[in-house]
């Protein structure tokens, strides 16, 4: 039986809520998975204490067995007020302190 997507996604947002959360079939079969969760819950946690939640999340449908594998990727969210990388230039850092006798 394959795991359904969507249920998994709505599994990890209640464990984590406000986090972002992608889940997707990496094989087709639906049971290796690969689950991308960006939340703010993982703030000061270690990457493995940070895939613990996650896998804690959706436990039950290990021990079912609708999940054989699951690769998770995880990520604080983006700060909201910070722009994008691809957004930033030069000119949004701050001026270099000016050297004395310099002119």
């Amino acid at each position: 039986m394959a795991a359904d997507l969507a249920e998994l996604r709505e599994m990890i947002e209640a464990a984590l809520p406000g986090a972002a959360v992608e889940v997707v079939d990496e094989t087709g079969a639906g049971d290796h998975l690969r689950a991308t969760v960006a939340a703010p819950q993982f703030g000061g946690l270690s990457r493995i204490d940070q895939h613990r939640l996650v896998k804690a999340a959706v436990k039950a449908r290990f021990d079912d067995g609708q999940i054989h594998a699951l690769s998770i990727r995880t990520a604080l969210p983006a700060p909201s007020s910070a722009p994008a990388p691809s957004q930033r230039s030069d000119r949004d850092a701050p001026p270099l302190p000016r050297s004395e006798g310099a002119g």
